[in-house]
């Protein structure tokens, strides 16, 4: 998930002032340890070569220091994790920077102010009907309204449990349709296409789904 600077770039890692308003990045997983195992060392390695605006290389604490600033790694239900986002809790970010002098959580919270991404990014999280309905919700309540993009890989199947393609496609449609409603997401909808799908003929179908929301006519 990225958050949007005031000026709607990407991720700029290569400041380390608290007080730049560049991009965020939230990284989530319902597993910790998939976070502290794989997603935090792929995230460092991913940093670690990255040079200051004199093209000299930046050192370990300067490079830390940036992926902290720019980076909130969360474990937890989405749908937990998007509770939290509109409450404004602090609790979403359970990993406290490795230093007093590295930002820390309530500054970050301070950017957030909207609630709603640039980008995101979903993976194998359409795998039951329940898990195509909590995705389709995200994206409704948290996907910036016109410009927004959210990307998801998913299996065109998911034989014995429900899910795939179809079942998120029609819990966009469902929503969609009872935003015709008085409410919070009144008038908004979810525009699903299938921008790529992979079949190797001896396997199960993937397709990647773009996802936009946007105002009704």
């Amino acid at each position: 998930m990225v958050w949007p600077n005031d000026n709607d770039t990407t991720a700029n890692f290569n400041s380390s002032n608290e007080n730049n308003d560049g991009s965020v990045v939230i990284f989530t997983d319902f597993n910790d340890f998939v976070l502290h195992h794989a997603t935090i060392p792929n995230a460092q390695l991913n940093v670690s070569g990255l040079r200051g605006e004199d093209g000299v290389a930046m050192d370990e604490c300067r490079t830390a220091n940036a992926l902290v600033e720019r980076s909130v790694f969360a474990s937890g239900d989405w749908m937990e994790l998007s509770h939290k986002l509109l409450a404004g809790s602090d609790n979403i970010f359970p990993m406290p920077a490795p230093s007093k002098d590295l930002l820390r959580p309530n500054q970050k919270k301070q950017k957030y102010e909207d609630k709603r991404f640039d980008l995101i990014l979903a993976s194998e999280t359409t795998y039951t009907p329940e898990s195509c309905e909590d995705t389709a919700f995200l994206m409704l309540r948290h996907l910036k309204i016109n410009d927004g993009v959210g990307l998801v890989a998913t299996k065109r199947f998911y034989f014995g449990v429900g899910g795939g393609t179809d079942l998120f496609q029609a819990a966009c449609e469902t929503l969609s349709s009872a935003s015709d409603y008085e409410g919070p997401y009144s008038g908004l909808r979810l525009c699903v296409k299938v921008v790529q799908s992979y079949d190797t003929g001896n396997a199960n179908i993937r397709d990647l789904l773009r996802v936009s929301l946007h105002q009704k006519m």
